[in-house]
């Protein structure tokens, strides 16, 4: 990079493949200078922060002229190899080509011993923004505590740190000066952190803070005492305040496990030592434990199945933990509760650590579950939601409540109004106790829809029809018009055009009704019923338009009440034939019933505009 402009660059190190090599870690603050190969050329200070990933690295960097503050930026990505770290140059965008400035290609070699990294550089020549092939050598030193750490309390502390012309301040400011160079021996009895700088070229680096830890290691053993006149003691030691423990009983050699076994009764002096030499000691005394106790069985019998009862065992005394077993000793549990017990007679046992057993017997009623007596099935009539199903039950406990969907129950054992198909009925006495039947409703046939041909009326006339389409043999079925007389005959006619209803019963008086509408030529009128009732059972229950052309474009469709205020509005919308205008509601409420005038303002398909204001008659 051109020097002599007086911008100070940041430096990010430029991506190298890596080799199989062991990896120097290079993180850190490094204060250094470079020497360009052309002695007319300046010396520049730089202090570097490199952040290292693996073998990628990256990080910021500053230059400076000599005797000035550091300053500038300048963006690098770089890698280390084993030892090497090399790098490339680039403005924040990646790019070499900033006009005035010639970026840096390099290569340097890290040396542990005295933390520098030395190395060459040369000028990345491009043609269009750098032409000057000129280069020079890289000299950089970072600040690293080569001495130990941590020590103990109390032993004498000599610190030794890396860098060039070393200075020690107690404070990140760096206004107290403690010592100057490379050794220091303060006297200190905690952890304490010292701000560390180092001067290269009359450029004094930012303190860099290095915490010596001061090491008062703590010993906790905790006893695990005998029992039943064995030899199965054990101490457990928990050291803390460093790391690197090993341990040691009563003089025997260091070992890295914390816990000593097969201890007997006696006096022990447990001794814990760090990585350091640290070392810190505790007598414990190991005692024989007095045996378990079972003070109660707590039982819960056996209910609504036969194998769901419980013992609960309670004990106190012998060396935790406590383990339970219900077959003599054969298996043995942490839980002290045991489930799914059919009636009978048992064997509770409890074991503790030392192994010491304790027994207790207990016996169980068993339970007499209910059982059904008769179910019975009634079928559906006519095709419809008509069946019926019904249990009868023993040897409950009362109350006795049904379901048929074993989430809803009721005191009653009938369930009416079922439609054809399966069922799991249920019966849950007075102690949750349930039990279960699937059972069936069979299906029935009645009269099903049938297919209808219609021929149109003309205009004003009664001159439409009807043509019925049926599978079923003739005269098993009988229709009628409107609630009009029934008839055999498939045919209706001398019919007006509008909406039909059309009922049809068979031979077992079950009967089913279907709309029929019987268009009319005329091009383009719509039929505005003057009545609707809406109590949703499918038949009128809204204000709906009926015509024969394919949709009707409204502008605005408008409800007043009788003393002409605006109750229900809507605009701007396309109606098919039988989709509704006004479903009886005003802002989520039923309407009352009563007379309401409306305005239906519409667009025919030919492009027709024209105003229907009519009355309707909502009924509720």
């Amino acid at each position: 990079m051109n020097r002599n402009i007086t911008i100070g660059l940041l430096l990010v190190f430029g991506l190298v493949l890596a080799d199989s090599k062991a990896q120097s870690n290079v993180a850190g603050f490094w204060l250094g200078i470079t020497y360009p190969g052309d002695p007319t050329q300046s010396v520049y200070n730089y202090a570097l922060t490199i952040t290292q990933t693996n073998t990628t690295l990256g990080g910021t960097a500053q230059s400076a002229n000599p005797k000035l503050p550091l300053g500038g930026l300048a963006y690098i990505k770089g890698a280390v190899s084993g030892s090497t770290v090399t790098f490339n140059e680039s403005d924040k965008n990646g790019s070499t080509a900033v006009r005035g400035i010639c970026y840096w290609q390099g290569t340097l070699t890290y040396n542990p011993v005295d933390e520098s990294l030395i190395g060459t550089y040369e000028s990345i020549v491009n043609g269009t923004t750098c032409f000057d092939a000129a280069g020079g050598k890289v000299e950089l030193y970072r600040v690293v505590l080569k001495s130990g750490s941590p020590v103990c309390k109390g032993s004498p502390v000599n610190l030794v740190v890396t860098g060039k012309d070393i200075r020690w301040y107690s404070s990140s400011s760096g206004t107290n000066l403690l010592a100057r160079g490379n050794t220091y021996s303060p006297q200190i009895t905690k952890t304490t952190t010292f701000y560390i700088t180092q001067t290269l070229y009359q450029n004094e680096s930012p303190p860099i803070p290095i915490t010596v830890e001061v090491v008062e290691p703590t010993i906790k053993a905790t006893p695990s005492n005998t029992g039943c006149d064995k030899t199965n003691g054990s101490i457990e030691v928990v050291a803390t305040g460093s790391t690197g423990w090993q341990y040691s009983l009563n003089g025997s050699a260091f070992q890295s496990n914390p816990i000593f076994t097969s201890l007997g009764p006696g006096s022990y002096t447990a001794v814990a030592k760090d990585a350091a030499g640290c070392q810190a000691s505790q007598s414990v005394t190991l005692t024989t434990d007095t045996p378990p106790t079972i003070t109660s069985l707590k039982s819960t019998p056996p209910h609504c199945e036969t194998a769901n009862g419980e013992v609960t065992v309670l004990a106190t005394g012998g060396k935790a933990p406590l383990t339970y077993s219900i077959n003599y000793g054969g298996s043995f549990q942490s839980s002290s509760l045991f489930t799914k017990l059919p009636g009978g007679t048992y064997t509770l046992r409890v074991r503790d650590a030392n192994g010491c057993e304790v027994n207790s017997a207990l016996s169980l009623p068993s339970y007499k579950p209910m059982v059904i007596l008769d179910a019975i099935e009634v079928p559906t009539s006519c095709g419809q939601a008509n069946g019926q199903l019904a249990m009868k039950i023993a040897g409950n406990s009362s109350p006795v409540q049904f379901s048929i969907d074993n989430t809803k129950f009721q005191d009653s054992p009938t369930f009416t109004g079922l439609p054809s198909g399966s069922y799991t009925l249920v019966a849950r006495d007075g102690e949750n106790c349930t039990i279960s039947q699937s059972m069936n409703v069979a299906a029935s046939a009645g009269p099903q829809r049938v297919a209808v041909n219609t021929s149109d009326a003309a205009c004003g006339q009664k001159s439409g029809s009807i043509l019925i389409t049926t599978a079923r043999v003739a005269g098993v079925e009988q229709y009628s018009l409107d609630g009009q007389q029934f008839q055999s005959s498939t045919t209706f006619s001398g019919l007006t055009g509008g909406i039909y209803t059309l009922t049809i019963r068979d031979d077992q008086n079950c009967v089913i009704t279907q709309p029929v509408q019987i268009a009319v030529d005329c091009p383009n009128l719509v039929h505005l019923p003057a009545a609707f009732s809406p109590n949703h059972d499918n038949q009128n229950d809204a204000l709906a338009a009926y015509f024969t052309f394919s949709s009707l474009t409204i502008a605005r469709f408008t409800v007043y009440d009788r003393w002409g205020a605006v109750i229900y509005n809507r605009a701007n919308f396309v109606l098919l034939s039988g989709e509704p205008l006004w479903d009886g509601f005003v802002n989520g409420q039923a309407a009352s019933s009563g007379i309401y005038g409306y305005r239906l303002d519409c667009q025919f398909p030919d492009g027709t505009q024209t105003t229907y204001r009519e009355s309707v008659t909502l009924l509720n």
